[in-house]
């Protein structure tokens, strides 16, 4: 198992009279090598979540384990660094976190911290930046100068730089048009096929969770209430209804048919794959 969160509680303002329990005896192992959603109403504790996976957030009680390391209540962090470098965190709205003077500067200021010499590190960045297909026109200019797309791309470089194991990206697709979201999380699939990396998501875009995410985690008051593959999710009325989830388009496509008696099966996510068994059944 890549990561592993064992009876792990955080408590917002420990010890004082305003404290809140974000996250609440979590027990949840996330597989390695696939692509897996968090899901959940706003406030559910999603964010607050994926903060731990780089020791952004620590356990008020319980543990995780995250590759080899350990991250236990109460106990001092003695390896943050290699974790960061090996988890790489996306923030909603990533963009807002450039602030060197160029583009490759900036994408090349992780690999630097890391201890990688110049030379490796603007080799890194080049590569990121030609990966999430940033022109090398831009690569002197300053970021704030980038429409909000390329900024947001450019921020994504400067995580892929430093070669991360796990990658955890928290809205990804925030504010982003149709096409822009869609490349991005087209790149994301790629690093998972290719590079065999291990991507966390989380979001609000259940077409998105649908379409690209093998397992998918329902967090709902800070408690785990649903875990397993996307495609049951989605399949089961009775979940989507009690944590007022939206069913995507395709799965309501897929329900309308099966009222006028065509049924397709789970695994059909596309228009193409439900074309395709339509057709076999018309056949038939």
């Amino acid at each position: 198992m890549a990561i592993r969160f064992k009876s792990l509680s955080y408590i917002y303002d420990k010890d004082m009279p305003y404290a809140h329990k974000a996250l609440d005896n979590i027990d949840l192992e996330i597989k390695e090598g696939i692509i897996t959603a968090i899901i959940g109403e706003t406030g559910s504790g999603k964010s607050t979540l994926v903060e731990h996976l780089n020791a952004l957030l620590l356990p008020s009680e319980g543990s995780l384990e995250i590759l080899d390391y350990n991250l236990v209540a109460n106990q001092k962090i003695k390896f943050l660094k290699p974790l960061r470098k090996d988890v790489g965190l996306v923030f909603q709205f990533s963009e807002y976190q450039l602030f060197e003077e160029t583009v490759i500067k900036d994408v090349a200021f992780g690999p630097l911290n890391f201890g990688f010499s110049l030379e490796e590190a603007i080799a890194r960045a080049k590569e990121a930046l030609k990966l999430v297909k940033i022109d090398e026109s831009l690569f002197e200019t300053s970021p704030l100068e980038l429409s909000g797309g390329q900024k947001r791309r450019v921020a994504i470089a400067g995580i892929l730089a430093c070669d991360p194991k796990i990658i955890v990206l928290d809205e990804p697709t925030a504010g982003l048009d149709p096409k822009g979201a869609k490349e991005i999380i087209n790149l994301f699939v790629s690093l998972n096929r290719q590079s065999h990396k291990t991507i966390i998501i989380v979001s609000h875009d259940n077409e998105m969770v649908y379409n690209c995410c093998e397992e998918t985690v329902v967090l709902s008051h800070g408690q785990i209430k649903y875990h397993g593959p996307t495609l049951d999710l989605f399949a089961d009325e009775k979940i989507l209804k009690e944590y007022d989830l939206l069913e995507p388009q395709i799965v309501t496509f897929k329900n309308l048919l099966a009222k006028k008696g065509i049924k397709v099966s789970k695994q059909a996510r596309t228009i193409e794959m439900i074309a395709k068994e339509v057709a076999g059944q018309v056949k038939r």
